[in-house]
């Protein structure tokens, strides 16, 4: 049976061993691995000590630990009907990543200036630059910038009217990037990026705005029509007037050339008496008769032809000519 003595020797052993067994635990839990794109944040009793980054690293046994960080993670999924289903998975890290990464938000209902609501979708593009204000400045760093981005999105938004908030997207992301990236540099994050995702009216303004858009379509059709019609009437008007400077245009070029016809027959009518007048000059020269008088008795004979043609009773009364009254006497013989 063993003595008090021994029994005390065997529990001082398996002290020593167990105490050995959880220094040698430790020991090992103090060689760390940092891998390329993160960082620990290293506290020793209680105090921030130092920020280990990639590569291997030997902590000091029971007095050097990694600070931990609560950090959350939102999934959003939107279905076919524009309803979001979210989950968030909040956990405790102990090594921070540097690399940049996603933030996403759900839907955050906002007013704008004209008493619309909106759900609006915003994200962000950004970067953990400092460590160690990521593991001190805040607690919960995702949920305070969640609320960063939530109020800025109302301010801006508030200031803004319907149209401008749904054709403003750009403006919308650089305004939110301006109110809230120094704030979120003094909590260790740079935020590279603001999306606005989605902008989604209530039904009833999706109503509303359908119906303003039908009556917009139909007053512009009625406008297309009476400009079309107009356009129709200008174009006819133009081809009348056209068509009736053609008519005119070609009626005087019609009455141009007969005039110049009637012109050059009456000359050649003209050049064929003269010929004729100075072919037979010579032989009335023989008889004492001159060949002005020949052509005035001529026309005489051929205007009492004309009259003897067109009327029923006629009364002619004419000069006292003795050869010109010995002819018509010789007629009235004959």
């Amino acid at each position: 049976m063993a003595t008090v003595s021994e029994i005390i020797g065997y529990v001082v052993l398996a002290i020593v061993g167990i105490a050995f067994l959880v220094a040698l635990i430790d020991m090992l839990r103090k060689v760390v691995v940092v891998s390329k794109g993160t960082c620990m944040v290293i506290e020793r009793f209680g105090k921030f000590h130092s920020v280990l980054y990639e590569g291997l690293h030997f902590l000091m046994p029971f007095a050097d630990y990694p600070r931990a960080v609560t950090w959350r993670d939102v999934e959003v999924h939107t279905d076919a009907n524009h309803r979001e289903h979210i989950q968030i998975f909040q956990t405790r890290i102990k090594r921070i990543d540097l690399r940049e990464q996603v933030l996403d938000f759900q839907s955050q209902e906002v007013i704008t200036r004209d008493n619309v609501q909106l759900m609006i979708h915003p994200m962000l593009l950004y970067q953990l630059v400092d460590p160690i204000k990521v593991a001190y400045q805040t607690y919960d760093l995702p949920r305070a910038v969640g609320n960063l981005v939530r109020t800025s999105l109302r301010s801006i938004v508030g200031d803004m009217g319907l149209d401008d908030t749904l054709a403003s997207r750009e403006e919308i992301n650089r305004a939110m990037h301006l109110k809230i990236a120094r704030v979120c540099l003094d909590w260790g994050m740079k935020i590279t990026q603001v999306e606005v995702l989605e902008i989604h009216p209530t039904r009833s303004i999706q109503e509303a705005m359908h119906k303003q858009l039908s009556a917009e379509r139909i007053r512009r059709a009625a406008i297309v029509t009476a400009e079309g019609y107009r356009e129709q009437v200008r174009t006819e008007a133009e081809g009348e007037s056209q068509a009736a400077i053609a008519i005119s245009m070609g009626e005087a070029s019609v009455k141009r050339l007969h005039a110049e016809g009637q012109a050059k027959s009456k000359e050649v009518l003209a050049d064929a008496e003269a010929k004729s007048v100075e072919a037979l000059s010579a032989t009335l020269t023989l008889f004492g008769v001159e060949p002005t008088q020949y052509i005035v008795g001529l026309r005489y004979l051929e205007t009492f032809l004309l009259v003897a043609q067109k009327a029923a009773s006629r009364h002619i009364i004419f000069p006292y000519e003795a050869s010109l009254y010995g002819l018509v006497k010789d007629l009235s013989a004959t």
